[in-house]
């Protein structure tokens, strides 16, 4: 059974047996006699103590060893070196040569250990990351400033990859840190090596005439410094603003899109991810809000850092949104891969229906989406819009085209409906092109073409679409209603429109189906006609111009494009005419 004494080292309690703890107490004693009291030197005995704190700290063991004993000081002191170490070196006469020689044999030597990947406070131009990689790797930090500039300018991933590495990289704070930063042993011989060349550094400082030119060219390069700093304030508040702005309107962007999936709809919604089922849209609609959105959080939180000096992100956060923004990123390019594929194959599927012979077939459409009180259960059945109360904006779609073709004068009209879709195999884009409901009705002479056609059992948007073709007797008569215009292909809708007394106020248009195809049963308006109807609009147009016309004295006034004269003189006013030659 030991007695044990409770200490305080660097915040950190420690339990230690009564033995342990006289020799530890005897050390620190020699410590700070050999360093003395000065202002300087409190700073490396209390960077030796955190150093002996973490030493101990690494001896302890919950549960099993909570004790620091006698063996574990001794393994600390030895490690740490003794002050009878180097006391003789110094105390030798440096004005004997044998001395000299003897000094520098038992001068300490710095032990070199793993290095430790951290920020270098004392030569920074920002963060301290260059510095920090060049202790690292043994080079000079103006090779790794320099790489870091060309990644700027290729590509601009410097920036993004300097942001992180100073999230990620701690600082070296104390002296302990900054020793493990260069692969030195943080023992009791190199905090002494540390504390002379400050101490020889400082001494330097103040004497000499050179270092009095030099504390003045550190002055301007502070002053010019400082104003460079201020420049880059404002920038960081600049890009400290655009980067909070566009985190806002990503998230806002990011939420209406997800209504959207929820069935809270909005014009806000993405059209590429229309094409993903809603389990995979939402997924996908999350990695690429986090794919952007990391980068701009970790500049505006590294904006924060610079501008007001607050903690830096906890290292495990770090890692985790870097983490998190590699799945993002690898995310988005799987979701794209696996759409595009699902697109490869096309599957076309014919359907002929025959309609009755009519001495005038008429075609017009049908809004499906507006229904009559007295046709809409028919209408139902006839469109095949049972939709158990599903909102129909999210299973109708337009892209119908509608043509006509000619077939012998005694046979029998049809018309050939194909439905087209596209899927990763040649049997879903059959299946997807199956699932299109859309079909003309006949309705006496009329002939109805639904507005929309219909995407049956929750079918993606995989570029399906609808070809008609009326295939009708040469010499038939048809009427087409102004309504279908915009379905109609491979001819002029507009052109024969015009052939009527009404123009764009005409609702329908005549045709005849030749061998050719269809032609506009209206013959063309005569030439003459044109030419009278064109006159009327000039002479409509320069009476218009003689509205409001103020005619001053004594002056001859000629109507552009006419064969008038208004000649004024004194209070007469004199009109002439020329007749036109015939």
């Amino acid at each position: 059974m030991n007695k044990t004494i409770i200490i305080n080292i660097n915040s950190i309690v420690f339990h230690i047996e009564e033995d342990a703890y006289d020799t530890l107490r005897s050390y620190m004693i020699d410590i700070k006699k050999h360093f003395g009291n000065t202002a300087e030197s409190k700073e490396i005995l209390e960077d030796i103590e955190n150093r002996i704190a973490e030493m101990f700290n690494e001896r302890i063991q919950t549960g099993r060893k909570e004790v620091i004993n006698l063996g574990d000081v001794q393994q600390v002191i030895e490690q740490m070196g003794s002050v009878s170490d180097f006391e003789e070196s110094e105390a030798a006469p440096a004005e004997e040569g044998f001395h000299d020689e003897q000094q520098t044999r038992q001068a300490p030597h710095v032990e070199y250990v793993g290095k430790k990947l951290m920020r270098d406070p004392d030569d920074k131009m920002l963060g301290g990351v260059c510095s920090g990689l060049a202790h690292y790797f043994g080079i000079e930090p103006v090779w790794i400033r320099i790489l870091l500039v060309l990644f700027v300018l290729i590509g601009g991933s410097g920036v993004l990859a300097y942001i992180i590495l100073w999230i990620v990289m701690p600082i070296a704070e104390t002296r302990a840190d900054k020793m493990a930063m260069r692969g030195e042993e943080p023992n009791l011989q190199n905090f002494k090596k540390s504390y002379d060349e400050k101490a020889k550094g400082f001494s330097e400082t103040l004497s000499g005439t050179g270092e009095r030119i030099g504390r003045g060219a550190r002055t301007a390069g502070n002053l010019v410094s400082g104003c460079l700093g201020l420049i880059g304030k404002m920038i960081a508040w600049i890009m400290l603003i655009f980067a909070g702005l566009n985190l806002l309107g990503l998230f806002i962007f990011y939420m209406f899109n997800m209504m959207n999936f929820f069935g809270l709809e909005n014009p806000m919604f993405f059209p590429p991810l229309k094409g993903l089922a809603t389990n995979d849209g939402i997924i996908a609609l999350t990695f690429g809000f986090l794919a952007i959105a990391i980068p701009f959080f970790a500049l505006f939180f590294w904006l924060i850092r610079v501008l007001f000096k607050t903690d830096k992100l906890n290292s495990y956060l770090s890692l985790t949104m870097f983490a998190v923004w590699i799945v993002s990123i690898v995310g988005i390019v799987y979701y794209c891969i696996a759409a595009s594929q699902d697109f490869r194959e096309e599957s076309t599927i014919n359907v002929q229906k025959y309609i009755q012979p009519q001495e005038i077939y008429y075609f017009t459409e049908k809004d499906i989406r507006v229904l009559d009180a007295n046709e809409q259960d028919s209408l139902k059945s006839k469109f095949n819009i049972q939709l158990d109360g599903q909102d129909l904006r999210n299973y109708l779609h337009r892209d119908i085209s509608i043509y006509f073709e000619s077939i012998d004068s005694l046979s029998q009209p049809y018309i050939q409906y194909s439905y087209s879709a596209k899927g990763r195999t040649y049997q879903l884009a059959s299946e997807r092109a199956d699932n299109i409901a859309y079909e003309g009705i006949q309705e006496d002479k009329t002939i109805l073409f639904p507005s929309h056609f219909l995407l049956k059992k929750n079918a993606l948007d995989r570029d399906q679409r609808v070809r008609v073709v009326v295939y009708l007797p040469q010499g038939a008569k048809v009427v087409l209603q102004r309504n279908i215009e915009s379905k109609i292909r491979d001819i002029s809708y507009w052109e024969c429109q015009n052939n009527y007394p009404n123009g764009s106020q005409q609702k329908y248009t005549e045709w005849t189906m030749s061998s050719t195809g269809l032609l506009c049963a209206q013959p063309p308006k005569p030439e003459k006609e044109e030419e009278q109807e064109e006159k009327e609009e000039v002479k409509s147009r320069r009476e218009a111009s003689l509205d409001n016309v103020t005619i001053k004295k004594d002056s001859v006034i000629r109507i552009d494009g006419s064969n008038v004269t208004i000649e004024v003189k004194d209070k007469n006013v004199k009109i002439n005419t020329k007749k036109e030659e015939s």
